[in-house]
């Protein structure tokens, strides 16, 4: 067209035998024809074959980034130069699918793929609510395992609001906790319009509808005040504990003394009592000059949800940070992206819990099919020992 070259071939079916026959053949070309090795990059010979489809389909479910993807089919093709795609083909196909599965709304899309797996799975809940502009306002998910592992080890509640890569920016929270083989396992997510203290009750208030109304003792959060509000009025009887990570962090941004912020941390963790620990505060604003620094004075009024002299008698399962939300964030990075739609970012959150759930599965299995390095010299008593406790536990008790 670019040249009006009239060469072309024009084919009829002749129905009279039912056979394909030429009717016109011109084959003379006014332009210099392209090398043959480009011929898989010609927009008439570019298609992804459904083969690749298929396959294509299951690396996205599984995690594969999209340039991963075309990496993996040129190395199986023998090179770029063979395949009959590129990357934006693949793109776009990806895009085509994304679109073609939310053609009734992404929320809707997202809240239907839920009430699937709650059909699959009768224990399995989703609650959600509506906004004013019939948005989806809250969102909050939890599977039958999550339950069950709640009843077991829900004691002891985590959970930050820190993780907002989706598309809408929005709040996800992460409900966790650590299991008898001190790992990190997920009670339940919930997806806020915004971190306000009546949104955030809502969300509790379904985690502990959802969970039976069964009491914990410890809830550990950042600092953020809407969520400590909102704790008060939900788990009255739970003691809240404040993050140390967060407050260590807050110190350096707010002080920047790193001598200062190896005194806080002795604040914090320090074995003290409760005159100790009191003693120990006024000597250490005093010496770095402190004494009218309004983040150490507010800091110093929390003391009672922070510092260890306090809380020393609480049990708290090995958990004084949300850091454990920080290892579950690094897993996310893995699947999701800030341009994930609400239905890639519940399907890959599913993804997260049975990376979880699989290494539990192979801790059970050490634990119940291997024999523990004994150190004591106390043999017999440690074998007994061994069969009660998992190995984590078990090495614990064992130094």
């Amino acid at each position: 067209m670019r040249t009006n070259c009239n060469a072309k071939l024009v084919v009829f079916l002749d129905k009279s035998c039912r056979k394909w026959r030429t009717k016109t053949l011109v084959e003379e070309h006014n332009h210099e024809l392209a090398p043959q090795e480009f011929t898989n990059v010609m927009a008439p010979h570019m298609k992804i074959p459904e083969g690749h489809q298929a396959h294509i389909h299951s690396m996205h479910e599984d995690g594969f980034k999209t340039t991963q993807i075309i990496g993996f089919f040129a190395h199986m093709c023998g090179g770029y130069r063979n395949l009959n795609f590129i990357s934006k083909d693949l793109y776009n196909y990806m895009d085509g699918v994304r679109q073609s599965r939310i053609v009734e709304g992404d929320a809707a899309a997202a809240i239907s793929y839920l009430k699937g797996k709650a059909e699959l799975d009768p224990t399995a809940v989703v609650q959600y609510s509506y906004c004013a502009e019939k948005h989806l306002g809250h969102l909050f998910w939890s599977d039958g395992n999550m339950q069950h592992d709640y009843e077991c080890f829900g004691d002891v509640l985590a959970f930050d609001s820190t993780y907002r890569k989706n598309l809408y920016n929005r709040p996800l929270v992460i409900f966790f906790g650590t299991n008898h083989h001190r790992q990190t396992i997920i009670f339940g997510f919930g997806l806020l319009e915004d971190e306000k203290i009546p949104f955030y009750k809502w969300l509790l208030s379904s985690f502990l509808e959802v969970m039976r109304h069964k009491e914990l003792k410890v809830v550990i959060t950042d600092g953020d005040e809407s969520m400590r509000e909102a704790i008060r009025c939900e788990f009255p009887s739970a003691t809240h504990r404040l993050c140390t990570w967060h407050l260590a962090r807050n110190a350096v941004v707010n002080i920047k003394d790193k001598d200062l912020c190896a005194a806080f941390k002795t604040a914090v963790y320090g074995h003290f009592d409760m005159e100790e620990f009191d003693r120990y505060w006024m000597d250490m604003i005093t010496s770095f000059g402190l004494e009218d620094n309004d983040w150490v004075a507010k800091t110093y009024e929390k003391r009672e949800i922070w510092a260890n002299a306090y809380l020393c008698e609480k049990f708290c399962a090995g958990i004084r940070t949300t850091s454990r939300c920080k290892g579950i964030n690094s897993s996310l990075k893995k699947f999701i992206k800030s341009g994930n739609c609400l239905l890639e970012l519940v399907e890959n959150l599913d993804r997260v819990v049975k990376d979880y759930r699989n290494n539990e599965f192979i801790t059970d299995y050490k634990t119940l099919y291997s024999n523990p390095v004994l150190t004591t010299g106390l043999e017999a008593l440690e074998r007994s020992v061994s069969k009660f406790y998992t190995r984590k536990i078990f090495y614990e008790v064992q130094k």
